[in-house]
């Protein structure tokens, strides 16, 4: 066999741009937001729940208390990390790139190609548009 197909990992990365950086922020806010809305309604369910536990007596309720206590706190992490994300995204100079994510896309190679350049392929983004393919 002298060659095949395989699929390979392809880099996708962002131009930052005003346009970028606005609907970035916009989304981040909106997460914040939700998780913000989540903390309260688990805050809310979570007094109820252990005010009836505690009525009724409940033998596992310190347990439970502490497994509540374990799952805000994943809850608050997780707002903390979108805030700093957030920040993050306001110091961004314009014209940098961000990796976006990456995508699997098929290559052929044969007996003889570089290994070492296979995985070298970037995709260029700017707002939403292709502007460069790189490798």
């Amino acid at each position: 066999m002298e060659k095949i197909t395989v699929m390979r990992t392809i880099n996708v990365k962002q131009v930052v741009t005003e346009e970028f950086k606005k609907k970035a922020a916009l989304e981040l806010q909106n997460a914040i937001k939700k998780v913000e809305t989540d903390i309260e309604a688990f805050d809310k369910q979570t007094k109820k729940t252990i005010t009836e536990l505690t009525l009724k007596g409940h033998p596992q309720l310190n347990q439970i208390k502490q497994q509540v206590e374990n799952e805000k706190g994943k809850l608050n992490a997780y707002k903390q990390q979108l805030l700093e994300q957030l920040k993050a995204i306001s110091k961004l100079n314009l014209g940098d790139e961000v990796l976006h994510g990456t995508i699997d896309g098929p290559m052929e190679i044969k007996v003889g190609d570089n290994f070492e350049n296979l995985s070298k392929v970037e995709i260029v983004i700017k707002d939403g548009v292709i502007v460069e393919i790189r490798g």
